[in-house]
C-alpha cells in the first residue's frame, strides 16, 4: 500500500480532487476519490484547528477515471459535516418522540388500570401528533430496530412502534383524516386487552401451556369488549377485536377469512407483527429489520394482507431503514432510505471503508450498481463495533 504523506491544508485549492482517499488522521476517511475539497470544508478545518491531511493521492483538477467507473451516478451524495451534524440531532428529536409517545401509552394504560378510563381526547390529540411527527420525520421515525425502550413492560414499546408503522401504511394508502385517526387509536388501544391479564403471560421467557394459550388469544375480545363500554367508535372496536385474525382464517379469536377481517385490522396485524419482531423479548433477541421482513414475506398471503404487506415493503424495503450492511466492496454502512424502483437495492450510507477507517464524510450511494451491492447484514458485534467508531468520532469533535 502506497505511503500517506502529510499535505498543508493551506495549500489545498478549493473545488480540487485527489485520485486517493483523504485522511484526516490513522483512523478516518476525510474525502473519497469522487469528492472534491470544498472551500467550506476548509473554513471548518480552521474552526478544528487542523493544518493538515493524510493522503498517498496527489491533487487533480476532476475524479479519476477509476473514482468515475467506480462510482459515477451511484455516489448521490456526500454528507458534509454540518449534515452529521444536523442528522444526529433530528435523530436526538426521533428519539424524544418516542420516548414521549412511550410516556404517554404507560401513563394511559396505567390510568385505565387504576380508574378503567382511556380519554378519547387525549388519545386523539396523541394520534394527531405522531401523524404530523410521521409526515416530518419519516426515514427516522420507520427505524424500528434501532427504537430502544424500556423493558419492564415490553406491551408498551411494542404498541409504540406498530402504531407509527399503522399510521405510515395509512398514509401511503392516502386514509383521509377521519379514518387514519381510527386506525392509529385502535393501533395504540389494540392490545389493551393484555393489562386485564397477568403480566407473567406476556412477558414470560418460558413455552406457555395451552391454558396460558387459551388466556392470551382472549385479549382481543377483552380489549374489543373494553372500548365497547367506553364508548369508542365501532370501527376502532372491531379493529382491535380482529387484529390478531390471518388473512388464511387461522389467527383468532372468530378464525375469519381475509375477506371479512377490516381493512384496519389487517394494517394492525402486519405491523404488530414486524414490530414484534424488531423487539427484544424476555426468550429471545430482536431481529433485525431485514430478517424479520423475510419472515414477514414467507407468509404472504396466508397470514398477512398481500396489499398492506407490499407498503410494508414499499417503506421499509427488504433492507429497511437503520439495517446496517456490508456492500460487495467490503466497506460497511446503514440503509438510510429505500428505493421507490426497486425494494431491494435502498440507499446505504457508507459509514467504514473495505480498509475499516471511518469516513469523515459518509458518501451515500445507490446499491443498484454492482460494487455498492449489498452483500449481507451485519451482526450485532459488528454493529457495535461500527456505533463504537461513530461514538468516538463525535467525542472527538465534542474535546
Amino acid at each position: 500500500m502506497p505511503e500517506r504523506r502529510k499535505i498543508a491544508v493551506s495549500t489545498i485549492k478549493a473545488g480540487k480532487y485527489f485520485d486517493a482517499p483523504v485522511y484526516l488522521d490513522e483512523k478516518y476517511i476525510l474525502l473519497s476519490p469522487e469528492t472534491p475539497f470544498t472551500e467550506e470544508l476548509k473554513k471548518l478545518f480552521q474552526t478544528w484547528e487542523y493544518q493538515a491531511v493524510l493522503t498517498s493521492g496527489s491533487e487533480v483538477d476532476s475524479p479519476s477515471s477509476a473514482a468515475i467507473e467506480d462510482s459515477g451516478d451511484d455516489v448521490v451524495a456526500t454528507a458534509t459535516i454540518d449534515d452529521a451534524v444536523k442528522d444526529q440531532e433530528t435523530w436526538n428529536t426521533v428519539r424524544k418522540i418516542y420516548s414521549d409517545l412511550s410516556e404517554f401509552t404507560e401513563k394511559l394504560f396505567a390510568h385505565f388500570v387504576a380508574r378503567e378510563e382511556l380519554p378519547q381526547s387525549r388519545i386523539s390529540d396523541k394520534i394527531k401528533e405522531t401523524i404530523e411527527n410521521l409526515r416530518n420525520y419519516r426515514t427516522y421515525m420507520l427505524r424500528l430496530s434501532e427504537i430502544k425502550g424500556t423493558e419492564r413492560n415490553y406491551i408498551v414499546m411494542h404498541t409504540v412502534k406498530s402504531t407509527v408503522l399503522c399510521l405510515a401504511v395509512g398514509q401511503v394508502l392516502k386514509l383521509p383524516p377521519h379514518r387514519l385517526l381510527e386506525l392509529g387509536t385502535a393501533a395504540l388501544l389494540h392490545e389493551i386487552g393484555m393489562v386485564r391479564l397477568p403480566q407473567k403471560l406476556y412477558m414470560s421467557d418460558q413455552p406457555l401451556n395451552d391454558q396460558e394459550r387459551k388466556a392470551i388469544t382472549a385479549h382481543p375480545v377483552l380489549g374489543f369488549k373494553i372500548l365497547r363500554a367506553l364508548s369508542f367508535p365501532m370501527p376502532v372496536c372491531m379493529a382491535v377485536l380482529e387484529s390478531h385474525e390471518r388473512i388464511d382464517g387461522k389467527g383468532y379469536p372468530r378464525g375469519l377469512p381475509g375477506e371479512k377481517i377490516s381493512m384496519n385490522a389487517r394494517i394492525i396485524y402486519a405491523c404488530d407483527s414486524y414490530s414484534a419482531q424488531v423487539s427484544r423479548r424476555p426468550y429471545r433477541e430482536a431481529r433485525d429489520g431485514h430478517a424479520s421482513i423475510l419472515e414477514l414475506l414467507k407468509e404472504r398471503g396466508t397470514a398477512y394482507d398481500d396489499q398492506v404487506l407490499r407498503i410494508i415493503i414499499q417503506l421499509m424495503s427488504v433492507y429497511p431503514i437503520g439495517t446496517y450492511v456490508e456492500l460487495q466492496s467490503g466497506s460497511q454502512g446503514i440503509v438510510v432510505d429505500t428505493n421507490p424502483e426497486d425494494a431491494r437495492q435502498p440507499f446505504v450510507k457508507v459509514i467504514v471503508s473495505a480498509e475499516g477507517k471511518r469516513y469523515m464524510d459518509p458518501p451515500t450511494v445507490r446499491t443498484s450498481a454492482d460494487n455498492y451491492r449489498i452483500k449481507r447484514t451485519l451482526q450485532s458485534p459488528e454493529i457495535e463495533k461500527i456505533r463504537q467508531l461513530e461514538q468516538a468520532s463525535r467525542a472527538g469533535k465534542n474535546e
